[in-house]
């Protein structure tokens, strides 16, 4: 069993996309499956909060390109376009909740964009800012 967990954690180590959902309770770099940040948390980050609440498609179009899911010109351009938007916004969520072994559901995930759109952006956005690994450009 000690090796079990021991290839685990090179996993975790080699290729850091890897993360809760093949780790056991003994390992020490197991995260609790939520988010870091709560959905109506906006204003400890002032910068990104502003920018988020006056332009939602930049912060958006930031986050699919940290997440690799094209461009950020493309994305934010398809955050402006209404049904696409939520439907885009939803994706990128679950890309989010899949690759950092969060708790959820894809339906959830449409009903928080549908419902709070901006709310779940800034929540994204903290969230990819926190992670280990991830090279962000921002800022604010």
């Amino acid at each position: 069993m000690p090796t079990r967990n021991i290839q685990y954690r090179s996993d975790i180590i080699a290729n850091r996309t890897k993360y809760e959902t093949r780790i056991d309770k003994e390992s020490n770099v197991i995260a609790d499956n939520t988010w870091s940040h709560q959905l109506f948390l906006c204003c400890d980050d002032c910068g990104l909060c502003c920018i988020t609440t006056l332009a939602p498609c930049v912060t958006f179009g930031l986050n699919a390109k940290q997440m690799e899911s094209g461009s950020c010109l493309g994305n934010g351009l398809c955050c402006l376009i209404p049904v696409v938007n939520c439907i885009a916004l939803q994706k990128l969520r679950t890309q989010i909740r899949i690759k950092y072994g969060i708790g959820g559901s894809a339906m959830n995930d449409m009903l928080m964009v549908c419902c709070c759109a901006p709310c779940t952006i800034l929540q994204e956005a903290k969230e990819l800012k926190n992670k280990p690994g991830q090279n962000i450009a921002r800022t604010w």
